[in-house]
């Protein structure tokens, strides 16, 4: 780490995302007053009963999709205390889905939650304990969604925020046959993998003055998720699961304002990288809301690297292979 970086994680001021909270309630849509009819219609609520629970997901299906093709799928799953509407104004992933063609499905947290890795250790936060069978719900809706539309099931791809980065780390160790590749926001991996994992490509992205999910493990605030967690172990951690060849991670972009690092020579033909960006707190997305459309998005990416665009990019270059 720089020591411009030090010392502007050591003076900057905490930016709250607003992705952990003391609350969970319910869910409710928040729509722009400008926003299209067209663009409305593209999206549709669904729900299921699993586990005894009403389980649900928005999806979008763009216009510009010709059905009887067989589309990309992209499960975009929100933070702790979010929910799905808020995940859809926040990811920017909607704009890629209307610009290049897939489908989008932003699942629902039992109460605005996710259950992302049985070896998380002690819930130190209590809002960001969950017990329920998420791996099971994603299934069932994936399924649900294949039964409904043409799906390309060799391109199906897994990303999400904060704790919804954790459960698509989870969902990429431990269903590792589902998915073609994985990129998510400002989490790490929890899960031990299963003796049937295959390598998938992955990539994280994560702001180096993140104050909830710290960068690094010298960082000065008390860690949220262990001190034996940091962006670093966790691109090894997955260097290692991917059996990546190379002692050190190559630098493959270097920018004013991030990097891109990792490994390109991995099982299976997979790559394994991390996107830090440098002046970035605990949401790293591009969005930006000065008009305060959607309560607690402020501009926590401030030089406006795109980053679920560069996080689409890598996913898209992979198809699963058998």
């Amino acid at each position: 780490m720089n020591t411009r970086a030090l010392l502007l994680l050591l003076i900057l001021s905490p930016a709250l995302s607003g992705c952990i909270s003391e609350e969970s309630g319910s869910f409710q849509e928040v729509v722009p007053a400008d926003e299209l009819p067209d663009e409305e219609s593209q999206f549709s609520v669904h729900c299921i009963d699993f586990d005894g629970l009403e389980r649900c997901w928005l999806l979008l299906v763009p216009t510009i999709l010709n059905e009887s093709d067989p589309a990309p799928l992209l499960v975009d799953m929100h933070g702790g205390s979010d929910d799905m509407y808020q995940q859809r104004w926040t990811s920017d992933f909607a704009n890629i889905s209307m610009e290049q063609g897939f489908i989008v499905a932003y699942p629902q947290g039992h109460n605005n939650l996710w259950n992302m890795g049985s070896n998380r250790g002690p819930c130190v936060v209590d809002v960001l304990c969950s017990e329920e069978d998420d791996v099971g719900f994603i299934l069932q809706m994936l399924d649900t969604i294949m039964q409904n539309h043409s799906i390309d099931q060799t391109r199906i791809y897994s990303t999400g925020w904060s704790n919804g980065c954790g459960m698509t780390q989870r969902l990429a160790v431990q269903v590792s046959d589902v998915f073609a590749a994985a990129g998510c926001m400002a989490m790490y991996q929890f899960e031990d993998a299963p003796s049937d994992y295959s390598p998938i490509p992955f990539m994280e992205v994560h702001g180096l003055l993140d104050e909830i999910v710290n960068y690094a493990t010298t960082a000065p605030t008390a860690p949220i998720f262990g001190p034996e967690k940091g962006a670093i172990q966790n691109l090894e951690s997955w260097a290692d699961l991917n059996e990546c060849q190379g002692s050190v991670p190559e630098v493959l972009v270097s920018e004013d304002d991030y990097d891109i690092r990792g490994y390109t020579d991995c099982e299976n033909d997979t790559q394994v990288m991390l996107m830090t960006l440098f002046f970035a707190t605990h949401n790293p997305y591009e969005h930006d809301d000065p008009d305060g459309l959607v309560p607690g998005r402020g501009r926590a990416n401030p030089t406006g690297v795109p980053s679920s665009t560069i996080v689409w990019d890598f996913m898209s270059q992979f198809t699963k292979v058998d």
